[in-house]
């Protein structure tokens, strides 16, 4: 009996022990992919955004804390963080990126040979690890079931906060939603379009950062708190500030952060007011040109107390608007090449059709450009159709905006 307790605490402690080099060699991989999104985040608003250095400052202590964690969780020289400081080229970010793959697949062999190493120390007493087994076996199917009716719950919450909208006059939408969790039809990119009142809907698209049912989860927040401040307040710039301002008192994590696009959309005279929280380029189809429109303010939860811009174009009808996350501009090529804003402008810029067939053209282009799809994508079209005569003039500017001139994506002012 005694014999078999001890053997029993031995088999304990060398499962216990692999266990332990199994989740450092998980989070290695982690930490890995996370400073390959962080570099790609910080490549774009370098590059492409030509943000200044106080606006890539956060973006770059993430990546620093990324090769930090890193170095920490190496067990070899090789597995060792890649040098990388700033300000960086164009050059050092393709060396950084290719010195993350390699460590990539040196986290892919670390794990595992771990694995097969701890499974070889559990043969040493197949009478225990088959009760083991049978126990692992149990957990494990009682997590699956929880995971399953999580996940079910998310999916349900999701499709629930879409069909409760209204049907919105005068405007044609579509949308897509995809998730890069294997397994899930649910990621942290989200979108909302809600009817404000009879004249007035709100579009939203968002993204939170972090992957799968853990980053689904937050997007309830995001929707429920910014549908509650709009019945205060009809303004997208408040709107923002108020709401980054509830996430950094609500969200544990401290390096949690959301990018999101607001617009108020008069549905009779097709103006749009907007504000945008560190977001990828929007953009307007307006005639025949396709304009971007860059960001208005800070990342959400990268300052305590943020601001922003309220910015205002007109949709003529058949114009559009065209949001997404930046699983599509930072989605690559079979070469490694970024598709970025101006080839999102080249794609919208011969595409044609109403907005559910816009939204599924730009996602065919993309499964066609990229092998897989990495990052969550959500994308929301919005095309002016309407279908009715306006019945009142145009609603007065916000007195808080009057401050500044209404500007286009471009930020030349409207003459």
């Amino acid at each position: 009996m005694f014999g078999l307790l001890g053997a029993f605490a031995y088999a304990t402690y060398l499962s216990y022990y692999g266990s332990l080099r199994i989740s450092d060699a998980f989070s290695y991989q982690s930490k890995v992919v996370s400073a390959q999104r962080d570099s790609e985040l910080l490549e774009v608003e370098q590059f492409q955004s030509h943000a200044g250095p106080e606006q890539l400052r956060p973006y770059e202590k993430l990546l620093a804390v990324d090769l930090h964690e890193i170095d920490r969780l190496a067990e070899s020289d090789a597995e060792r963080a890649p040098h990388f400081a700033f300000p960086a080229t164009r050059q050092d970010y393709e060396v950084l990126t290719a010195a993350l793959l390699a460590r990539e697949s040196l986290g892919r062999s670390r794990f595992d040979s771990t694995v097969y190493r701890n499974t070889r120390t559990r043969d040493l007493s197949n009478a225990i690890f088959a009760v083991v087994a049978l126990l692992f076996a149990v957990l494990v199917g009682r997590l699956r079931r929880t995971i399953e009716e999580g996940r079910s719950l998310v999916e349900q919450l999701q499709r629930a906060f879409i069909a409760k909208r209204r049907d919105l006059p005068n405007v044609d939408v579509g949308s897509v939603l995809l998730s890069a969790t294997r397994g899930s039809k649910v990621g942290g990119d989200t979108f909302d379009a809600f009817s404000l009142d009879r004249r007035h809907a709100m579009f939203l698209v968002a993204d939170v950062s972090g992957k799968g049912i853990e980053a689904a989860v937050n997007t309830a927040l995001i929707k429920y708190s910014i549908r509650t401040l709009f019945s205060e307040d009809p303004d997208p710039r408040s709107i923002l500030a108020k709401f980054s301002a509830l996430y950094a008192r609500s969200v544990d994590e401290p390096e949690s952060f959301v990018v999101a696009f607001l617009a108020v959309v008069d549905l009779d005279t097709g103006r749009v007011r907007y504000a945008s929280a560190g977001h990828e380029p929007a953009w307007a189809i307006l005639g025949q040109d396709v304009v971007a429109l860059p960001p208005s303010g800070p990342v959400i939860g990268m300052e305590p107390e943020s601001q922003y811009d309220l910015r205002e174009l007109h949709l003529g009808a058949g114009d559009a608007l065209i949001l997404t996350t930046d699983g599509l501009t930072e989605s690559r090529d079979g070469g490694g090449a970024l598709l970025g804003s101006t080839g999102v402008m080249i794609w919208l810029s011969e595409l044609e059709g109403g907005a559910q067939a816009l939204a599924d053209a730009i996602v065919r282009r993309l499964r066609k450009r990229s092998s897989r799809i990495t990052d969550d994508l959500a994308i929301l079209v919005v095309k002016y159709a309407p279908t009715r005569r306006p019945g009142t003039a145009p609603d007065p500017i916000p007195a808080a905006a009057q401050v500044r001139e209404p500007v286009l994506a471009s930020g030349e002012p409207r003459s």
